[in-house]
């Protein structure tokens, strides 16, 4: 800023650093400062601050600004270019006081989004002291020093300071300016706020007790209202006047500087911040004062920049100051009398709010003030004022030439016609002459106000407030600065969510009862308080010799620490417990005393040198306000959160606490709790377990290292000096306990115990993560306004180690009995087997697919480590996470690649997968366009394919190596595939040597099998060292493998609780070259055995894996075996004589509906909205639809009856017996913008319409199914003003319509959703013409439609006698001829499966039973004594029998493929009837899905179809192919749509003899998976397009 009067406001910009929450999601900076220049970048692409942006990518891009001052305050101070308080100080408060002692107006302004850093730049917190307390302090420096140097000088200063929020005025400073002050504007003084307080003060501590109190006044009302200071902008104002007498003119002069300090609210928008209700309002009206100040700004500059342009209109020069209350009062500090500067504070990692903020500071810049010296104003004002105050009372008084009314009259009806100044005549009420009457001569009086009388208001003003804060029960210290914290007396502090208004209320709690009331209640209460939910009688505190209760009155909401309080019960407050009255109302409760005991007691502690003594607890400040080391968090954020996670069940403090401080946390209370039961158990209770809980009170966890509990280890008297020998004494017990404790560690860390706690705290986060999910499932349908949820009971199951053991080892047990499941999934699957192997024959590719199981564990998923490649297989094609997640059995998808000769394994889930894009294979196999997008060899294939195949593997069980034996055994080789021994090998294992823990081993570390403390076992804690030799390899055929290699994984020695595997191998050995035989595997194992690994070493099986490169014989026979061994399984017995009795030779065919297998249908819906039209009818509403992606938007009118009416048809026609509409839910109302974004409102619950009974349910002649239901819909109930209002143009109503459907074969409903648009009109709107038809792309329609999947699964419980129900083996699938005699794998593959296991395991087991009983020493032991006795024959005898005996259910389950024939033939009517029961029974789970729409084409034109085969009857329709759906339309505008074929399936069917059958030309059948229909061409080139684009494997190769 200049000296002279003319200049443009100054502008710095000052960037913060990242903030706490920033830093925690992984915020990069994006602003960078060089020099005067600011620099803003864009987030990086697919970053979490990119996806948090609101703005479009395209727009984000490097900004670059020019200010006057760039300040960097983001990086550490100890920077060259960081920029501190007193920096900014410097440049900017230094200048506003040379200004303001020359005679200038001036002002600062802070602007920018909350959590920017506006408010510590011009407050500061703590001992960063903002620009307002320095301006304060240096300001009545200057003056002493001016005043000194010249003794003709004097100088006054005025404050005021008041609040604007949601457009009114509050007076901070006087507590009777309750209400919204008026703002008004005079000639000579401008802009100013009616009733003011501008209080006089003297010195600095005198201007910040002021400045105090009004933060006071401003958290009370805050706190009463539920504000945040964010919402509102705070003006504090400086009035300085110098005045100077001249001893030569004898003349006095005077100088009057106005200096204003503004803190302008959050600047960010209301979408960014999720504001709602009257938090929306708010926001509503702080955007509006924000816009007004851009527009004034935008203005200002405009002007600026255009003062010497010539031509201007008369408007460009209007500025709407008087738009807001804001604007209005800055008036003269933005385009007037004033020395104005603006600090704009940015975050660095908010791109969209820093950018709008950057940009307006760059308008603001631009802005030229003139600023003029406010010398000597008052005499010509007091003249002018005097003579206005004379004119308006003789106006008012009335006098000749004004109209004489009567006295009962009132002013505001009375009128006055006078001439003003400049000759013109105007005409005002007599009450508005009063009002400028009132306000003259308040400004009169002010004026003529003496500097004496000014500081006697102000004493008034300062007794009234302290007088009103005493009233409330608030603390006030005479003669201090600030809050000050009473020395002794326990007391109340208010925390508020603005660091500047917490901590600035004490209440304090004397002796006896101190009561809480509201603040307009009768009722005595020396704390009052208001605002929701404050009682006359809320609560009372007891102080009793200090110690102080809280109690709460019936249906008062008080919580502590979080927890809501009833009444009738005392709750003992301790120092740092967080109190909350109401709503808003949030207190920490400070005992000094308290603090000060734990204070004594702790520094006692550490004179005593205890190894458990609190560190941190010496060096607290001294300060008695400080309850404890932890409150320094204690924040008004930390008790709301506090208060809302109790309310859902959840502890803050847990939740608050990263995951490692967790683990650690968790770790050292099972400790003590582990040392206490020791205690308890083995001796009698110590000072240790006398310690209280190591969770305080408050629900904070302590340190720990640190007790400061009142209770905790008090080992000597805590007032006065401790005699020296006690202190001895008390020494040497606390070391003996703290060697015990030491020793009592080491035993828990041993044990098993530890991991059972482990276990205990995984199972506990589960539990959380549960309740989480759940609450946010209700939280969800709660905003929904879904209540359904809220109903069902959750409550989350806690188990012990013991119990999880337990049930993990029945779930075990359970799991591996999976061949009733795996069957099922067999059985089921098998309909996609086929498909897959239908595509790849058509398609040439030389690769089958057949089921196989593939084992869980290690082996679910087995690759060479000779294929990988520094781990790329985990990516790409090759990775497959369901099969490698695998712990149990389960059915694979076996693939014969043929092309590359390998064999690899695909879960089924992979196999849907590939599915697809094979279908998508054969759908654009006509249309090489699209073809090419898509890799004909990638969904068949493993990419790359490897180059080893797991063949299969030896099984060497782990029992000898847990009781610490070497062993040398022969194990055979089994094939995964076909389960038969393909070769053997020879599994030397040697152990080397056993390193004890030091519990087992005290003079050396190292020890063999002859130290072990229990012979013959691994102890926990010893670390195995062990070398495992594979050799002697024999069985492998050189025309079946070209190269093998053996590998062996750690996991199969450690177990699966090895987090990272690491597999090794041997090298690959070429067969043509050597022989098996040459194929060796030799490596040294080390590893450390705890209470896991020694259970997997006694019971588990380590597999020696084998990999091959297969030739093409292999493929082949592996290819036949899979064939014969299907024949073998399906081969039919010979069936029984006729029995001429029964009159049956034999069963007939079963028929398709006894199978449960998984249905697929697909449904077209229509909705279609009718309008009340003027003759009484509902007429169909105009669909207006820009294409064929667009399903198209309702144009309704406002105010008319509606019905809503639902047509559904579909081809499977009884097959999905439907029998009527049951519920129809309209709701969730949006708005779909031009651009295309959707925005949500308030109106989202469905809304249930009444249905109306004649609905019509029809089975047609064709086989297809209509369905039509109609239902009353009253937009009215959404209350929405989206459907209330008229639509603007090119936006849409966007709505949810939901409906349930009664389906026989299911049990509950088939639910159907979708999106509904509409437009909404004028009641007499035009319907929209015809000729955009013409004209684009615009279509008219009369309903919009969509395409549904239904499918309908069979129940997942079943009976294995029904098991054979589930074949799907038997569906028809197009082109299955092709298969010839192929079938896929039934049940048998898992009887293989079982059969393999079992002999692994036995042949394991066998070996190992061997090598124990050849290291075991009782048949070396001499004959005991009695062994007579347990020779006797019949002992032996009794022994044998009961071993031989099964006690409980074995647990076996009879699969079959085949129902169970009934033995007598005449029963067959009963085992109908019971099919029939079993069919009728079964409720079938249905699921729906929205196709999605498709504008690509492939053929078009008119076709005859027969609609009733019975009639002969023949109509004329338009097709449309649209891959897969075959639409029809009535005529070839494509404007009213009959029905849609699924293309699924398809098979097309042309000759001769159905010409001559159906007796048309150029006819052709179309067969469906659910239909079939007979269509006829018009000729026969439109036959052979129609066929070959129908069925594109028609084509010839």
């Amino acid at each position: 800023m200049a000296d002279h009067g003319d200049g443009n406001i100054k502008v710095v910009v000052r960037c913060r650093p990242l903030n706490a929450r920033e830093l925690a999601r992984g915020a990069r900076p994006l602003v960078r400062m060089s020099g005067n220049q600011t620099l803003l970048d864009p987030p990086e692409p697919g970053s979490a601050q990119e996806k948090a942006s609101s703005g479009r990518a395209t727009e984000r891009k490097t900004m670059a600004f020019s200010f006057d001052k760039s300040y960097w305050s983001a990086g550490p101070r100890e920077e060259p270019g960081y920029c501190s308080q007193q920096t900014l100080f410097d440049d900017l408060g230094k200048e506003l006081l040379d200004h303001g002692f020359a005679g200038f107006n001036a002002c600062i302004l802070a602007y920018g989004q909350t959590g920017s850093g506006k408010s510590y730049s011009m407050m500061g917190y703590g001992p960063d002291k903002g620009i307002i307390p320095q301006t304060c302090s240096e300001l009545f420096v200057r003056v002493a020093n001016k005043c000194a140097a010249d003794q003709h000088l004097k100088f006054t200063v005025e404050v005021s300071y008041i609040e604007i929020y949601n457009e009114k005025v509050r007076d901070l400073l006087n507590p009777k300016n309750t209400g919204n002050l008026r703002v008004r504007e005079h000639p000579i003084l401008g802009p100013y706020v009616e009733d003011l307080s501008k209080l006089a003060v003297n010195n600095y501590d005198e201007m910040m007790t002021l400045m105090d109190e009004g933060n006071k006044a401003r958290t009370v009302a805050a706190t009463n209202m539920n504000e945040t200071s964010s919402r509102s902008h705070a003006v504090f104002t400086l009035i300085l006047t110098m005045m100077r007498h001249d001893v030569d003119t004898k003349l006095d002069t005077e100088k009057v500087s106005r200096i204003s300090l503004v803190d302008l609210a959050g600047s960010e928008r209301a979408n960014s911040t999720g504001a709602t209700g009257q938090r929306l309002k708010e926001g509503a009206n702080i955007n509006k004062s924000l816009t007004t100040l851009g527009k004034v700004i935008s203005s200002l500059a405009a002007a600026s920049s255009g003062d010497g342009k010539k031509g201007k209109k008369k408007g460009e020069d209007f500025v709407p100051y008087r738009d807001s209350v804001l604007t209005w009062l800055l008036k003269d500090s933005l385009g007037g009398n004033s020395k104005t500067a603006m600090i704009a504070a940015i975050s660095p990692a908010d791109y969209e709010e820093t950018l709008s903020t950057l940009r307006y500071a760059d308008q603001a810049k631009k802005i030229k003030n003139k600023a003029v010296v406010n010398e000597d104003p008052n005499a010509k004002l007091v003249r002018e004022l005097k003579e206005e105050l004379d004119m308006l009372r003789a106006r008012v008084a009335g006098s000749s030439g004004e109209d004489v009314y009567d006295s009962k009259i009132p002013p505001e009806r009375q009128k006055v016609t006078y001439q003003a100044k400049d000759g013109t005549l105007k005409t005002v009420t007599k009450a508005e002459l009063q009002d400028q009457l009132e306000s003259s001569e308040k400004l009169m009086q002010s004026l003529n106000e003496t500097w004496e009388e000014k500081l006697q208001r102000t004493q008034e003003v300062q007794k009234e407030r302290e007088k009103a804060l005493e009233e409330l029960g608030i603390t006030v210290e005479k003669n201090n600065v600030g809050v000050h914290t009473p020395k002794k007396m326990p007391h109340l502090v208010n925390l508020n969510e603005d660091p500047l208004m917490s901590e600035c209320l004490i209440y304090q709690l004397k002796p006896g009862r101190t009561t809480v009331g509201r603040l307009d209640s009768e009722k005595a209460a020396h704390i009052r308080l208001s605002g929701d939910n404050i009682l006359e009688e809320h609560c009372y505190f007891e102080n009793t010799d200090g110690k102080v209760t809280l109690h709460t009155v019936t249906d008062a909401i008080t919580f502590l620490n979080g927890k809501q309080i009833s009444a009738g019960q005392p709750h003992k407050l301790r120092s740092g417990f967080r109190i909350i009255l109401g709503e808003h109302h949030v207190f920490r409760f400070n005992n000094p005393e308290e603090v000060r005991k734990q204070r004594d007691r702790a520094t006692m502690r550490s004179n005593l040198q205890f190894s458990l003594t609190a560190a941190p607890l010496g060096s607290r400040p001294d300060s008695p306000a400080s309850s404890s080391g932890e409150q320094e968090d204690v924040d008004w954020t930390f008790a709301k959160r506090e208060a809302a996670l109790a309310r859902l069940g959840l502890d803050p403090a847990l939740d608050s606490l990263p995951d490692e401080d967790l683990n650690k946390l968790y770790e050292r209370i099972t400790l003590v709790k582990n040392i206490r039961d020791h205690n308890s158990k083995h001796r009698p209770e110590s000072s240790l377990s006398q310690a209280d809980d190591v969770w305080s009170e408050s629900g904070r966890p302590f340190s720990s290292d640190a007790l400061t509990d009142d209770t905790s280890v008090d080992a000597g008297p805590s007032r006065g000096s401790p005699d020296v020998d006690a202190l001895k004494e008390v020494q040497n017990q606390l070391e003996t306990q703290r060697q015990e404790f030491e020793s009592r560690l080491r035993v828990i860390s041993e044990s098993t115990e530890a991991e059972d706690l482990k276990e205990e705290k995984d199972h506990m986060q589960h539990q959380l993560k549960l309740v989480q999910m759940q609450m946010r499932r209700l939280l969800d349908a709660r905003a929904r306004g879904e209540t359904e949820l809220e109903a069902e009971a959750f409550e989350p199951i806690l188990y012990s180690a013991k119990q999880l053991r337990l049930i993990r080892k029945v779930l075990d047990q359970w799991r591996a009995h999976r061949s009733f499941s795996m069957a099922e999934t067999v059985l089921s699957a098998a309909v996609i087997m086929k498909e897959a192997n239908v595509i790849s024959k058509e398609l040439g590719k030389d690769v089958s697919y057949n089921f196989t199981v593939a084992s869980g564990g290690s082996l679910a998923a087995p690759m060479s480590s000779i294929n990988t490649i520094a781990g790329l297989d985990e990516f790409g094609d090759v990775a497959d996470p369901v099969l490698a997640s695998a712990t149990q059995p389960t059915v694979a998808v076996k693939v014969l690649d043929k092309r590359h000769n390998a064999i690899y394994v695909w879960s089924l889930d992979r196999l849907r997968h590939q599915m697809q894009r094979m279908r998508n294979l054969t759908s654009f196999i006509d249309r090489p366009s699209y073809s090419q997008h898509f890799s004909s060899e990638e969904p068949f294939y493993n990419s790359p394919p490897p180059e080893y195949s797991f063949v299969g593997n030896a099984l060497l069980s782990l029992a000898p190596l847990s009781r610490r034996l070497s062993s040398t055994s022969v194990v055979p080789i089994f094939c995964r595939y076909t389960a038969e021994a393909i070769g053997s090998c020879r599994v030397d294992i040697k152990i080397v040597n056993v390193v004890m823990a030091p519990k087992h081993s005290s003079s050396s570390t190292t020890s063999t099998r002859s130290s072990s403390p229990v012979p013959g076992t691994l102890p926990t804690g010893s670390k195995l060292s062990f070398f495992l030799t594979v050799d002697s390899v024999k069985g492998l055929a050189p025309h079946d493998f070209s190269a093998a290699h053996l590998q062996v994984r750690l996991s199969s020695f450690v177990g699966p609780s090895l987090k990272a595997e690491e597999i090794y191998h041997s090298n690959s050995v070429d067969l043509d070259l050597a022989t098996p035989s040459d194929l060796k595997f030799r490596r040294s194992f080390s590893i450390v055995v705890n209470s896991r690994v020694l259970a997997h070493l006694r019971q588990g099986y380590a597999p020696i894996e084998l990999f091959a490169s297969m030739r093409p014989q292999y493929l082949e026979r592996i290819e036949r075996w899979d064939e014969m061994r299907e024949q073998k399984s399906f081969l039919p017995a010979r069936p029984p004589p006729p029995d001429p009795k029964s009159g049956t030779s034999q069963l007939m065919r079963r028929s398709e509906t006894d199978f449960f297998m998984e249905q697929s249908h697909d449904v077209v819906a229509w909705l279609q909205v009718r309008e009340l039209g003027p003759d009484g009818q509902y007429v169909p509403v105009p669909v207006v639809s820009q294409g064929n992606l667009d399903p198209g938007a309702f144009s309704l009118h406002q105010g008319l009856q509606r019905r809503l009416v639902l047509t559904m048809t579909s081809n499977s026609g009884r097959q999905l017996p439907w029998t009527g509409v049951v519920k129809t839910k309209v709701g969730n109302v949006r708005l779909l913008d031009a651009k295309g974004r959707v925005h949500e409102s308030s109106s989202r619950p469905l809304a249930t319409l009444p249905l109306q009974q004649n609905q019509v349910v029809e089975f047609k002649p064709d086989g297809s199914g209509y369905l039509s239901a109609e239902s009353l819909w009253d937009s009215s109930i959404h209350n929405s003003i989206l459907l209330n209002r008229v639509t603007p143009t090119n936006q849409r109503v966007l709505l949810q319509v939901s409906w349930s459907v009664a389906v026989e074969s299911c049990g509950d409903p088939v639910q159907f959703s979708m999106d509904m648009a509409i437009t909404m009109q004028t009641r007499d709107a035009r319907p929209p013409s015809r000729l955009l038809a013409l004209l684009s792309s615009t279509r008219f329609l009369s309903k919009t439609s969509n395409v549904f999947r239904v499918r309908l699964s069979p129940p997942l419980t079943r009976s294995p006698k029904d098991l054979w129900r589930l074949d799907t083996s038997e569906k028809y699938v197009r082109g299955e001829e092709i298969l010839r005699t192929w079938r896929p794998r039934g049940i048998a593959v898992v009887e293989d499966h079982t059969q393999l296991v079992a002999m692994e395991r036995r042949a394991a087991d066998v070996q190992a039973v061997r090598v124990i009983l050849a290291n075991s020493t009782v048949a070396a032991q001499p004959p005991q004594a009695d062994a007579a006795v347990w020779g006797s024959d019949q002992l032996v005898h009794k022994s044998l029998e009961l071993w031989k005996k099964q006690f409980g259910h074995r647990g076996e389950i009879v699969l079959s493929q085949e129902p169970i024939e009934l033995e007598d033939a005449g029963k067959l009517g009963t085992r109908r009837q019971n099919t029939v029961d079993a069919s009728e029974s079964r409720q079938l789970v249905s699921s729906t899905k929205l196709v999605p729409r498709s504008d690509v084409p492939t053929k078009k034109g008119h076709l005859m179809i027969l609609v009733d085969a019975n009639q002969d009857i023949w109509e004329r329709r338009w097709f449309v192919l649209q891959r897969p759906y075959l639409h029809v339309y009535k005529q070839s505008n494509e404007v009213e749509e009959i029905t849609v074929i699924s293309l699924d399936g398809v098979n097309v069917e042309s000759n001769p003899d159905m010409e001559s059958l159906l007796g048309k030309r150029f006819t052709f059948t179309l067969f469906t998976s659910s239909n079939s229909h007979a269509l006829a061409a018009p000729s026969l080139k439109e036959l052979q397009a129609w066929t070959t684009k129908l069925d594109p494997t028609r084509l010839p190769p």
